[in-house]
């Protein structure tokens, strides 16, 4: 019973299947009829979303996996961009690293920071080169900026992949690291092989930013190849000159024997022809590279010490006998004291005349002379930072001018063992912050080329062929004796006043021509701005006292000079304003350079213009180099087109003195 009732149930229940799906025919369900068991006809809308919904699961998959893909691929480009940014500022980072390195003889270092920047710079290089960068430099609104950025690694990495491996062999087969106190120059020694290869790679990478297309390139993109191109032109310049002069530099530095130098400090303050009286130098000793101070020297131990207790006397002796017509044009203290020797604009002159010196102290002569001022130290801080002193005192650049001519003598007054041990301090300091290798070397070049174009750096050496180059360059600061490579003219200031008063002293010089009569006039206006704050007995006219001068009027002796073969026709003034037994009016030559004296007066507020024309010699003249007394303050100097058709062109020379005529 109970197995035919189950039976009967499924055969029930098969029945009831098939006479339901007839039934859905009966009643018009088909299969264009909504899904859902009792629904009612499928209207449009719900036509057109059921249609949508088919279509969106088609393409809306795959749609979406490219979004998210495209979203991936700009995050990973993103990451690649911000790699390539910080491997760029890196190798910037460890290339200063590698100056100091370099600078110090530091192998490791240098080995270290070389293999650092290669690395930057490769990996940069290979990142912007990967086939993301490709389809990213197909969207016009970022083609131009993601090729300049490919331009950028393209730069460093044309210059480090070259320059850096045989720039590391270079260094490390100096020898090891510098265990002196001085400049370590040893590293550069073997420049002569790699220097070609560098100035190669600085080429190709001045032709890829030259080739660059700037439109619409993002400062954050343009700035890195400014400053790679900046880098270059600071650095080509100085690359060539060691490669065509590198025997010379490796003599000079040192290289075949050791060399003693003098470095003077001019004091423009109590001005003379080539700056300033020399109240001190330093000894140097340059030994295969490397750089050691001996001593600093002062005028006042050699003047008040050494040499009296040898003999000499300091008030009617002479060191050295000048000709009678040189020795006519200027007083006769410039052979007997010190800070006198450079009264004479020809530099060779005031080193003979220390040279001489030396002999009398039983010392050995020097190999060569340098000479800077104060202001050649303020523009070298420009480079290397400030110094602080014992006190606390902070000198910089913009106020190493005044605390090494000015406020130490009011500070002072006339206690000369507190000066000269103030300025020696600053000295000492100075020499430990340039052998402190803690400074860009591109920016002390700058600086040095700068005080030189100033007329503030002059340099003498004992070997002919180095003497060469400083007149090459225009820093021997010899007076021509003919006009083959220049033609030079100059007014000078020496001062007669026995004080530091110009410091106050600003003046400009200007040269106008006239070309039918081979005339040239040269002026300098000047200007006495000293105060009556001003009260230092060190500062104010010792020798203004006994003539009943106010003792801040600048006493001059004005030096005008022709050039060989040529005639001063007028002075103005045409007479000195003063004449006595020691201080007037002179006339003769220097080393072929005619010339005259004229005594000058210059009073606290006054301005006043001195000039002189001269008549140039007849032939062919060099290029015109007007020269001037380097002062405490700049000096502006202009010359008149009205002089070009008197003067070759100086183009293409390598003298620095040399005037661009308008």
């Amino acid at each position: 019973m109970i197995l035919q009732t189950g039976a009967e149930t499924r055969a029930t229940r098969r029945t009831g299947r098939r006479t339901h799906r007839a039934r859905r025919g009966v009643d018009g369900l088909t299969s264009k009829q909504p899904f859902a068991r009792h629904a009612g006809a499928e209207t449009t809308p719900q036509r057109w979303r059921r249609k949508t919904s088919v279509v969106v699961a088609l393409i809306g998959g795959p749609l979406t996996v490219v979004i998210l893909a495209l979203a991936v691929a700009a995050g990973v480009f993103v990451w690649q961009v911000i790699q390539v940014r910080d491997d760029l500022e890196g190798a910037v980072a460890q290339s200063k690293e590698l100056v100091r390195a370099a600078a110090s003889g530091d192998v490791d270092g240098i080995q270290r920071s070389g293999g650092d920047i290669v690395a930057h710079a490769q990996r940069a290089y290979d990142t912007t080169q990967n086939p993301l960068w490709d389809f990213a430099a197909q969207i016009p609104a970022a083609r131009t900026n993601i090729q300049a950025v490919r331009a950028v690694t393209d730069i460093a990495h044309t210059i480090t992949s070259q320059s850096i491996p045989p720039v590391m062999t270079m260094m490390a087969a100096s020898g090891g690291d510098n265990t002196g106190s001085g400049i370590n120059l040893r590293p550069f020694l073997h420049a002569g092989a790699v220097i070609p290869t560098v100035l190669t790679s600085f080429d190709e990478a001045s032709q890829i930013a030259s080739g660059m297309d700037r439109t619409g390139v993002l400062p954050q993109i343009s700035a890195p190849v400014d400053q790679l191109q900046s880098m270059i032109q600071q650095a080509t310049p100085i690359l060539t000159t060691v490669e065509e002069h590198l025997p010379e530099i490796l003599r000079a530095a040192g290289a075949e024997r050791p060399m003693l130098y003098q470095l003077m400090i001019q004091t423009p303050a109590e001005i003379r022809a080539t700056g300033g009286g020399v109240a001190q130098w330093l000894v140097l000793k340059v030994d295969d590279g490397n750089v050691d101070m001996l001593s600093l020297d002062t005028g006042t131990d050699l003047m008040y010490t050494d040499l009296p207790s040898r003999g000499f006397d300091t008030v009617n002796g002479s060191l050295l006998r000048l000709p009678t017509e040189t020795r006519q044009l200027y007083p006769p203290e410039m052979t007997n004291w010190s800070s006198n020797f450079n009264m004479s604009p020809d530099f060779p002159t005031a080193v003979e005349l220390f040279q001489k010196t030396r002999e009398w102290t039983d010392k050995p002569k020097f190999d060569g002379a340098f000479s800077i001022d104060p202001i050649v130290l303020a523009h070298l801080l420009e480079a290397t930072g400030p110094i602080t002193l014992a006190s606390g005192e902070t000198v910089d650049a913009q106020n190493a001018g005044s605390k090494l001519m000015s406020e130490p003598y009011e500070r002072y007054g006339i206690d000369n063992a507190a000066m000269d041990r103030y300025f020696s301090e600053i000295s000492a300091a100075m020499f430990s912050k340039l052998t402190g290798r803690q400074w860009d070397i591109g920016t002390m070049w700058n600086q040095v080329v700068r005080s030189a174009q100033e007329g503030r750096i002059y340099a003498w050496f004992d070997d002919s062929s180095l003497e060469g180059l400083a007149h090459q360059y225009g820093l021997d600061g010899t007076l021509q004796e003919d006009n083959t490579s220049s033609t030079q003219l100059g007014i000078y200031f020496n001062d007669y006043s026995i004080g530091k008063l110009e410091y106050h002293l600003t003046y400009s010089q200007f040269a106008t021509c006239n070309a039918d009569d081979r005339t040239i006039t040269v002026s300098m206006e000047l200007h006495n701005s000293i105060t009556d704050a001003i009260t230092s007995g060190y500062t104010l006219g010792l020798r203004n006292i006994e003539r009943g001068i106010d003792l801040r009027t600048m006493m001059l002796d004005v030096l005008f000079f022709a050039p060989p073969g040529g005639k001063i026709v007028s002075t103005d003034p045409d007479e000195g304003d003063r004449w006595d037994s020691t201080f007037h009016d002179r006339s003769g030559s220097d080393h072929e350079n005619p010339a005259v004296s004229r005594t000058l007066l210059l009073p606290e507020g006054a301005t006043r213009t001195v000039s002189y024309t001269v008549k140039l010699p007849e032939g062919d003249l060099g290029p015109l180099e007007l020269r001037h007394t380097p002062g405490a303050n700049d000096t502006k100097v202009t010359i008149d087109p009205s002089c070009a058709p008197l003067f070759r062109s100086p183009e293409g020379s390598d003298n620095i003195m040399l005037s661009k005529i308008g």
